[in-house]
């Protein structure tokens, strides 16, 4: 399984899984790092970066990882304050919910494009993470199992903009889901139906694998029920408005 932990390399940075990122560019390959562990969860909102650590966790110099934390500032991802301190910026109500209503546009439009045409073979890697989802899916809601499995759901979802295949519909995936992790809207909204969430997911697999329309309507109810536990949890209505 994929780990999102950076790690140490004499030459390189890389994740676990062997993906080694060149020093072409630095800082963007450490920009990449830092958002897909904030969607992941690894890196929570709130989260104090340290540029000095961060450089030396990498064995890199702070400059770049200074410019990647600039454009994440840039972005609203990142407060920075003097003496380069740096803090992932907590979501209010309604940016979590302008977050998920851009999430439910781009899954919605892409998975509206590829059902007619998709094949099995293209589905490989959405199967694969409907496998890992179900031998992590708990008989009862645990936050120790959660935090694998939401990274699995993260991907399942990101799939579907992946196959439509439009760049720019997956930057904007991607933009979506740094303001709204996935993690965050487990852990900020009501318990889940796991059981639900877990046959949802099989339906919608099942209905693209028959290029069947259904699985616009099955995604569309899946997504209206994770907004509304979303906005009805307690952490959700403790956000500033």
């Amino acid at each position: 399984m994929r780990s999102t932990v950076i790690k140490k390399s004499t030459s390189t940075i890389e994740y676990s899984e062997n993906i080694q990122i060149s020093n072409v560019r630095i800082s963007d390959r450490i920009y990449e790092l830092i958002t897909q562990e904030i969607i992941e969860g690894t890196i929570r909102y709130g989260d104090r970066l340290n540029i000095k650590e961060i450089a030396q966790r990498l064995q890199v110099s702070p400059m770049p990882v200074r410019d990647a934390i600039k454009r994440l500032e840039h972005e609203g991802i990142v407060v920075v304050k003097p003496q380069s301190t740096c803090y992932v910026r907590m979501p209010t109500q309604k940016s979590m919910i302008d977050a998920f209503e851009l999430r439910y546009i781009l899954e919605i439009s892409s998975i509206e494009k590829i059902y007619p045409m998709v094949r099995l073979e293209d589905l490989k890697d959405m199967k694969y993470f409907l496998d890992r989802m179900e031998e992590l899916v708990p008989s009862k809601y645990h936050p120790d199992t959660m935090k694998e499995y939401v990274k699995y759901d993260q991907l399942f979802h990101r799939e579907i903009c992946v196959l439509a295949g439009n760049e720019y519909l997956l930057r904007s995936y991607k933009y979506a889901t740094l303001h709204l992790n996935i993690s965050l809207t487990f852990n900020a909204g009501a318990e889940p139906d796991m059981q639900q969430v877990e046959s949802d997911h099989r339906l919608l697999f099942k209905y693209l694998n028959q290029n069947s329309e259904q699985c616009v309507a099955v995604l569309r109810r899946h997504l209206n029920t994770c907004k509304r536990n979303m906005i009805s949890g307690e952490v959700f209505k403790s956000l500033p408005t």
